[in-house]
Order: C-alpha cells, then sequence, then structure tokens
C-alpha cells in the first residue's frame, strides 16, 4: 500500500524518517569515520534525498552532533538503570564505571572519542551554537548532583560543587584520550577492563567517596531525579530534529 503524503509527512512518520537517517549516518561514521562520510552517504545509506537530510538536520556538523547525543542517551540510560537498581551506583567512580564501558561497548562513540579527537572540537563547537541550552543545563544538573553527593557527605567536603565536577570531568577525558597517544607510540596501554577499573579508582580516592548505604540511600531519590532530568532535556532535544516540520 503506497502511503500518503499526509501520512508521510506525520510527526510519527517524520521521526522514522530521521531515525533512519541517524542509523545511516551512525553506520556510516563508524565504517568510513566522520570525516569522510558525507550527506550524499548518508542519504544513500537511508534511502531519502539529499534535500530529506537538510528538511531534518541543518548541516553535517549537525547531524553528527544529533548521531552522538542519541548514542550518550543510550549510555545514560545504561547508568541510570543501574542507578535505580542500586544506591550505591550513584556514586560518581559508578557513573564513571558505567559511562566508560558504555563507550567500549558503542563502535560509534569509540570511534569519535578515541580515533578521531579533532572531531570532538567540531561538535562541541556545534552543541555550543545550535543546543547552548542543553550544554548550560548539563552542566547546571551535574553540579547540581554533585552538591547534593557534597550536602550528604558522600564525596569531599572541602572542595566545592564545580571542582569536584571538574576532577570527575578531567578524569575521564584523561583515560579516554591518554590510551589512543600511548598506542600511537607503541607503548603499553593496560586493556580496557582494567583502565576502566583503574579510573575508578583514581575517582573514588580523589573525589573522597563514602560509601555507607544509609547515607547512599538518603541521597538515593534526588540523585536519580538529577539523571532523569538531563536525560529528559537531551531526549527532547534529540526529537526536536527528528519532528521537525520544513516541509
Amino acid at each position: 500500500m503506497v502511503q500518503s503524503a499526509r501520512s508521510r509527512r506525520s510527526p510519527q512518520a517524520r521521526a522514522e524518517r530521521a531515525d533512519r537517517i541517524l542509523d545511516a549516518a551512525a553506520d556510516l561514521m563508524v565504517v568510513l569515520g566522520p570525516g569522510k562520510t558525507t550527506i550524499e552517504d548518508v542519504a544513500r545509506r537511508a534511502g531519502v534525498g539529499k534535500g530529506t537530510v537538510y528538511l531534518h538536520f541543518p548541516t553535517k556538523e549537525v547531524l553528527f552532533l544529533v548521531v552522538l547525543m542519541r548514542a550518550q542517551s543510550g549510555v545514560t540510560a545504561r547508568i541510570m538503570e543501574r542507578m535505580k537498581a542500586d544506591p550505591v551506583e550513584t556514586l560518581p567512580s559508578r557513573v564513571g564505571v558505567s559511562a566508560l564501558e558504555g563507550l567500549a561497548n558503542s563502535p560509534l562513540l569509540r570511534e569519535v572519542y578515541m580515533n578521531n579527537a579533532g572531531m570532538i572540537d567540531t561538535i562541541t563547537e556545534t552543541a555550543l551554537s545550535e543546543s547552548g541550552d542543553l550544554i548550560d543545563q548539563r552542566i547546571h544538573d551535574f553540579e547540581t548532583y554533585f552538591q547534593l553527593l557534597r550536602e550528604h557527605g558522600l564525596v569531599r567536603t572541602d572542595l566545592s560543587s564545580d571542582e569536584l565536577f571538574h576532577i570527575f570531568g578531567t578524569t575521564l577525558t584523561g583515560f579516554l584520550v591518554h590510551p589512543p597517544l600511548l598506542e600511537h607510540q607503541e607503548r603499553r596501554v593496560p586493556g580496557q577492563e582494567r583502565r576502566t577499573r583503574l579510573a575508578a579508582d583514581a575517582l573514588h580516592r580523589s573525589l573522597g567517596e563514602n560509601e555507607d548505604p544509609d547515607t547512599l540511600r538518603a541521597a538515593w531519590p534526588r540523585v536519580v531525579a538529577v539523571f532523569d532530568h538531563t536525560d529528559q532535556q537531551v531526549r527532547a532535544e534529540i526529537d526536536r530534529y527528528r519532528t521537525v516540520r520544513r516541509e
């Protein structure tokens, strides 16, 4: 049965079409690399016209940004699943482990963050220009997260929430970008699982984590709520591109 033009333009149909485009772009970014992936390649693989891609994503950089946001949202979903199952998973070291494991299990995220460091600058610039409010909200949510942990004595109280967030972010970034640099110099690098455990230990020690069960349970609902808010904001931004109407 031929689908009507009205049906094709429905929000559901636009979202499904955008998902095909995002799936195609994600596949090609892994196979060809972000630098060699073109809008023409994506359109061909998704079975749509080049102009149709631009109906949803005004530039290639925006398309790549949304592809990464969707992949990162999947990692966040796994983090939240663990959080809701066990309060100890709300600690930064556990969040860091979940994030690094999620990246290791995602060919797309590995390709971008470990093999195409230059692309990160481009994506960051695009995020700031296209989704600046979302970036500000995500940073605010993380600072709120560390403030909650600090108020409950689950992390060091001699540092501010933004300083704690700085330690968290730079530690994870270092564990992401340093191994490829060593491998390029043909230096020995610990395996992925060992690197993840080392990152968890570094976060646990530097942030002074407290694993008291009662204290964790007291902070648990509010911490989960913060991460849930962040995830909802990211999903809303993705849906904005999926259901955009320019036709």
